[in-house]
């Protein structure tokens, strides 16, 4: 999840540096912010399916400890 988020703003500043290369720090910093909300909202996806997702069939664990 990490790399995601460092591929994402490094390369929305590569693509950047190549479209507007005397760019101003506001918009850099404005283009990193866009980057990070990108992968926030991405990483919040990708962790509700992966690890918070509603199990259909109980796990070994749950079916040895209800037994």
């Amino acid at each position: 999840m990490f790399a995601l988020g460092l591929v994402l703003t490094t390369g929305a500043l590569a693509v950047l540096g190549a479209l507007a290369p005397g760019a101003h720090l506001a918009v850099e910093a404005a283009v990193i912010v866009a980057a990070n909300l990108v992968a926030t909202v991405l990483r919040f996806v990708l962790f509700r399916s992966w690890v918070f997702r509603t199990r259909s069939t109980p796990s070994p664990l749950e079916k040895a400890t209800a037994a």
